[in-house]
């Protein structure tokens, strides 16, 4: 299951997929996505579907699992998922967690308040399967305030195992 968290310290951030957690003034304030904006497919509307990458992590077991999101089809072109977030933040990372089919991140974008889309991170995603995993893409802080994430995974990464988050 996909999970998304940004995190803020006096003016630094850390953004993370599925929640965003934010740190101002000392205090640790942890905010989950909060809404799908959009996704490319999804298997199905409730079980395996975009809305399972919001809130707090409720996929502990690495395996396919229904409360994580899945792509319509388990090989193919490219898929995304977009979600958003209550309070927008200055990011410095995505947290995307992984629970099956490891390793299949290939890009994050940041979309600033204007609807604006930014690569924040491409390249390899090295997270080994077998078990449940956080993967954490870290960038340069924004300086643009992100109120959403998007991030591209490859379903051909493993051609045996649909790639859930």
């Amino acid at each position: 299951m996909y999970r998304f968290s940004l995190v803020a310290s006096a003016g630094l951030l850390l953004g993370v997929l599925g929640s965003f957690s934010a740190l101002a003034q000392g205090t640790l304030l942890k905010q989950w996505a909060s809404g799908v904006v959009t996704r490319s497919s999804e298997y199905g509307a409730e079980d395996w579907g975009a809305k399972q990458a919001l809130g707090e992590p409720n996929t502990m077991t690495y395996g396919d699992n229904q409360t994580a999101w899945a792509a319509a089809d388990k090989n193919g072109l490219p898929q995304s998922i977009t979600v958003s977030f209550a309070e927008p933040v200055y990011a410095t990372a995505v947290l995307v967690r992984e629970t099956w089919g490891n390793g299949f991140v290939t890009k994050i974008f940041a979309i600033d308040l204007k609807g604006g889309m930014h690569q924040v991170w491409a390249g390899k995603d090295t997270t080994q399967p077998g078990y449940t995993v956080n993967f954490i893409a870290t960038f340069p802080k924004t300086s643009y305030l992100v109120k959403a994430v998007k991030v591209v995974i490859d379903p051909n990464h493993d051609m045996d195992a649909y790639e859930e988050i």
